[in-house]
């Protein structure tokens, strides 16, 4: 080998090394690396006295959060918790006697009474005798007050260091703020309501009156490889509702269907709406079916709030009056392939189902694509049940309607631009409704027309801190007015599937939920989707009464009883499992849940399905004008210019990230459905729109939240 191949050759080998280790580094395993707080800025505690070697017991840093004193401590030795702690200034001793802590968390202190300047605390061990450290802290009188009272807000999810989420009031002014500011190095990212925010543990101005979901997550690796579960991934998430209204709104000529004052999420797990909500009657020719969540809460209270359809174990009513999801079990968990062998006279057996009012397909271990086999088995099955049953509304949610949803975004989804030519030619983008050589289709098997509105994941994510799932809402709407334009479909009613939280598909990591117990006293951690944002619920359900006939809310779980500490533990459950950390220091696990009354407690807080009836509530408000009214998207001015609606404006809205404002007319009443899905959390934006009849007035949109108005036209139309 000549000299000048050997250096070649030597070149390349060491670029593929290099490439190989470039590689290994970005998309190799780190998920056990350690990645230590480099978070800066919070004062640090002077130690007067560590009287024992033992367990060199000490006070580091600490913060202030409004009346609130969190300290963090250090030590050789466990088992130190719980504390007995005394707090001095000027003569005056505030003693408080067990208090707990745990690891990932500071001592708290939850209302200090100090007045301006320097303070002592002693913190002595109740686990180990002897025990105790005392040290000198600075006490900022001007941060006192800043925190509204807890009566004021409500906070539910993570607790510890990674994240703490307090609204907090200056000048006349609300925001958010972290106080955690937690770093170590890892790329960190922080959305509210799933748009990207920065700044947060400096503090973001928001309104009253709105529920606020905060998410955090650190990879080491750019945010967008958060697919890749080899990585060193974290994630919290801290839902906060603030109490209160906004007075300065924009002036319009229309009438605001405001959230009413008497709303409010619950403070504890259990949802309220079944009982704290007025009642009223269901939208007429409008579909809402929802699941019973608490189990002492009878029936009879859904149906008296908005909701037409409950699941069929609620044996004392009717089928008419209930809703079905038909999953494998139905089949006994069989597969298609055992379904595509079975004659006609097998399959015509199988379907005796009893009347539901409505009946959901959702086949979800077979192929979306049926094949043939399948298709004309289905045939067969749904001609049984529409013959026996023909008031029943009857979908397929697994296989799908007519037209699937394409799930278009602009941060790695479908493209917008390619789906407008669906408004010229309407057709099924769905084999499943493809005709047969026989003739046959599945065409007219079914009288519901669902559309998938999960959330999506919130990665990737785009320079103005969107990611799929800020699209969810505009491609649904895309989805369901393509399907009404199908001629087969026309008699259909079109509905959206939705669930409440997010199901992970990247081996995502835990998502620690925080539950204070007081029978026995302790914390315990459990594991826990994420939720969608309430703006989101709200927004689903507001336009899919509004603009189409309704949706269908999934639930994962039974009804809950009322007992907070109704939790059972157990090695062998599903899921990451559980930390339980005992007020005493020493309760064992296997005591949480020993006097549990009734059903098992929430495992989450709905507050999604509280905005859902919400929006029921609120469309009902408008239900006048919006059953047997006449869809019209409006102009509006944005940046400047008018934009003028085309049939594709969902389309639009999704490409060029612009506000979606459509309109329902019935007479000379309207009504007025507006949302921008792209916009800061915390924005408010004016809009001009121009009614049917030329008239001009505002809309106003903050946030990511939907906007409802109602008004009468007075001008030529």
């Amino acid at each position: 080998m000549s000299k000048s191949s050997l250096i070649w050759a030597t070149g390349i080998l060491i670029f593929l090394a290099g490439s190989g280790l470039w590689a290994w580094n970005r998309f190799g395993p780190s998920q056990n690396r350690y990645y230590p707080e480099t978070t800066k800025g919070f004062p640090v505690a002077t130690t007067i006295d560590s009287s024992s070697n033992a367990c060199d017991l000490t006070i580091r840093r600490y913060r202030q959060i409004g009346s609130e004193m969190q300290f963090e401590l250090a030590a050789k030795a466990g088992g130190l918790a719980p504390y007995d702690v005394e707090i001095s200034q000027s003569g005056k001793t505030q003693t408080l006697k067990d208090l707990p802590h745990r690891y990932g968390t500071w001592l708290t202190i939850q209302k200090a009474d100090l007045n301006a300047g320097e303070a002592r605390i002693r913190v002595v061990s109740l686990g180990q005798p002897g025990c105790e450290t005392t040290a000198s802290f600075h006490f900022d009188e001007k941060l006192k007050e800043e925190i509204p009272d807890v009566s004021q807000w409500i906070r539910h999810g993570s607790k510890d260091n990674f994240l703490d989420v307090r609204p907090v009031s200056r000048d006349g002014k609300l925001f958010l703020k972290d106080f955690a500011n937690y770093n170590d190095g890892r790329t960190k990212v922080v959305m509210i309501d799933g748009i990207g925010v920065n700044g947060l543990e400096n503090g973001i101005e928001v309104r009253p009156g709105y529920l606020y979901s905060v998410t955090a997550r650190w990879i080491d690796a750019p945010y967008n490889d958060w697919w890749n579960a080899l990585k060193n991934r974290s994630v919290r998430q801290q839902n906060i509702w603030i109490s209160g209204k906004v007075d300065n709104q924009a002036k319009s000529a229309l009438t605001r269907i405001e959230i009413p004052e008497w709303f409010s999420p619950p403070r504890g797990l259990n949802v309220t709406f079944d009982t704290k909500f007025p009642e009223f009657d269901p939208i007429k020719d409008k579909i809402v079916a929802q699941y019973r969540l608490n189990d002492e809460v009878p029936s009879i209270n859904y149906y008296k709030r908005g909701i037409g359809y409950l699941f069929n174990t609620e044996k004392e009513y009717p089928s008419n009056k209930l809703h079905y999801t038909a999953t494998p079990n139905y089949f006994n968990d069989k597969d298609e392939k055992w379904f595509a062998k079975l004659t006609k006279e097998e399959v015509e057996t199988l379907a005796g189902v009893p009347g539901f009012g409505v009946y959901a397909l959702d086949f979800e271990f077979w192929n979306q694509h049926y094949p043939s086999e399948v298709k004309q088995r289905l045939i067969w099955f749904t001609n049984v049940i529409r013959k026996n049953h023909p008031e029943m509304r009857l979908m397929d949610y697994w296989g799908g309607g007519a037209y699937t949803n394409p799930h278009i975004n602009t941060v790695g989804g479908a493209n917008p631009k390619d789906f407008i030519k669906d408004y010229q030619e309407p057709k099924s983008n769905n084999s499943n409704f493809d005709v047969l050589p026989n003739g046959e289709s599945l065409r007219k098997a079914f009288t519901a027309t669902p559309i998938d509105v999960y959330p999506k994941p919130m990665f990737a994510m785009d320079g103005q801190g969107n990611s799929p799932n800020n699209f969810v809402l505009l491609s649904a709407v895309h989805s369901l007015r393509i399907n009404q334009l199908i001629p087969y479909q026309k008699d259909n009613k079109f509905i959206f599937y939705g669930w409440n939280r997010y199901m992970p598909l990247y081996k995502d990591p835990i998502n620690p939920w925080h539950y204070n117990l007081t029978d026995p006293k302790g914390e315990l951690i459990m594991n826990q989707l994420e939720m969608m944002p309430a703006s989101q619920a709200l927004s689903f359900s507001l336009f899919s009464l509004i603009l189409f006939d309704g949706y269908y809310l999934w639930q994962d779980g039974p009804p809950s009883g009322s007992d907070p500490n109704a939790y059972k533990l157990s090695k062998d459950g599903w899921g990451w499992g559980y930390e339980w950390y005992p007020a005493d220091g020493k309760t064992p696990e296997n005591e949480v849940g020993r006097n549990a009354k009734g059903k098992g407690a929430p495992w989450y807080w709905d507050f999604p399905t509280e905005y859902y009836v919400l929006g029921n509530w609120m469309a009902k408000q408008v239900e006048d004008v919006i059953v047997g009214g006449t869809v019209q998207d409006l102009a509006f001015n944005f940046n400047g210019d008018w934009i003028t609606p085309k049939k594709e404006q969902a389309l639009l809205a999704i490409d060029q990230k612009q506000p979606f404002i459509t309109s329902i007319t019935k007479g000379k009443q309207i009504v007025v459905l507006a949302v921008d899905s792209f916009q800061s959390p915390n924005a408010v934006r004016t809009t001009k729109v121009r009614l049917p009849d030329g008239t001009e007035t505002n809309v106003e949109l903050y946030g990511n939240w939907p906007s409802l108005y109602r008004g009468t036209l007075t001008g030529a139309r």
